[in-house]
């Protein structure tokens, strides 16, 4: 009778431990078929592509939108198990390798990584190449109707200065992001992004204030639309969303600030603690395949870092000065180097900039 009862319990056991191996083999399936990644919101990587990605592989893709880089930060931090790949701006880059996030990219099997432009490579943010691979280059200008602006008895916009003139009153719109516009202000009295010297601060601090009048909206999706639609007549905003801009209203018109103007490089990085690192590696030599690249630059309106995707570009990119830079532009452009160590200031600044 024991025997039987003995021999009872160990085969429940063994049914018991089979079905938990069966379901923890079963898990471990669906999690090799997905990766899960986070960036911004939009089409900033079209999901046409995505949708062409899990076709072609049978992995699926779990795209989070999230509306800042600290977010992004925020997300790694507390939960660096939950994501396989971030797109985040050069200087969280730097941040995110200097607090251990990120993990060391295998570049055996990356493949296409040979296909990035040797220009960005060595960037202040990972001077190695080890924990990132550029997707996405823009610049940040100012878009401009040069007729409406005449009408308005204004001189012509050509720095970052110009948008103080009083004709402009309720005219101007802005990227909504503490450290873009403090660095505007900044460049405009001649100084550096991201200054830290209190009496230089205090100096653009007056100076943003004295701008509020000319403000008519604050916007970081779609600033435009403030241009195509009539509201404005200048704004400050990102290359892709100015050449959409000029898309939409041919007469707007791209100004290159003569105080210079920022370049931001987006980059994939993946959480040192990734679910599916097979499954990342597998997305990102797609995403560096050279003809998904173009298309990927063309439907978005960046500038792609990956070389070998220009043979495959349309023409009228290849032909737009706000894509396809001119060196004197690139040359007039710099890094926002150290965004942590000004955060919390010019954030306090400029809430109570908006708040007046």
């Amino acid at each position: 009778m024991r025997t039987q009862r003995f021999r009872l319990i160990v085969g429940i056991l063994v049914v018991t431990i089979a079905l938990g191996v069966i379901l923890s083999t079963n898990q471990v399936v669906e999690a090799a078929g997905e990766v899960n990644l986070m960036t911004w919101g939009g089409d900033f990587i079209p999901r046409a592509i995505i949708s062409e990605f899990e076709q072609e592989t049978g992995i699926k893709v779990n795209y989070k939108e999230v509306t800042s880089n600290e977010d992004m930060q925020s997300l790694l931090e507390a939960s660096p198990g939950q994501y396989d790949l971030a797109v985040v701006t050069d200087y969280m880059v730097d941040i995110l390798r200097q607090n251990d996030m990120l993990a060391v990219l295998d570049k055996d099997q990356l493949p296409n990584y040979a296909n990035i432009n040797p220009v960005y490579h060595g960037a202040y943010y990972d001077p190695d190449d080890q924990y990132s691979i550029p997707y996405a280059i823009s610049i940040s200008f100012l878009l401009v109707n040069p007729g409406a602006v005449e009408a308005l008895g204004a001189d012509p916009i050509t720095s970052y200065h110009d948008l103080w003139q009083e004709e402009l009153a309720n005219n101007v719109v802005l990227i909504d992001w503490s450290v873009e516009i403090m660095g505007l202000v900044l460049k405009s009295l001649g100084y550096e992004y991201n200054e830290t010297d209190p009496a230089k601060v205090a100096e653009a601090r007056e100076k943003l204030f004295a701008l509020k009048p000319n403000i008519m909206r604050f916007e970081t999706n779609t600033p435009e639309d403030s241009l195509v639609n009539g509201e404005a007549v200048a704004g400050f905003m990102y290359s892709n969303q100015a050449v959409k801009g000029v898309q939409s209203r041919p007469e707007l018109a791209p100004v290159f600030p003569t105080e210079g103007m920022p370049i931001y490089i987006d980059s994939w990085v993946m959480s040192k603690d990734a679910p599916n690192k097979d499954g990342a590696y597998q997305f990102l030599n797609f995403i560096m395949r050279p003809e998904i690249a173009a298309r990927i630059a063309d439907l978005t309106k960046f500038t792609s870092p990956n070389k070998a995707a220009e043979e495959y570009l349309p023409e009228d990119f290849k032909n737009n000065p706000m894509l396809n830079l001119a060196d004197e532009v690139v040359e007039n452009t710099s890094f926002y180097i150290g965004v942590d160590r000004v955060m919390d200031e010019y954030e306090h600044i400029y809430l109570e900039f908006k708040l007046r």
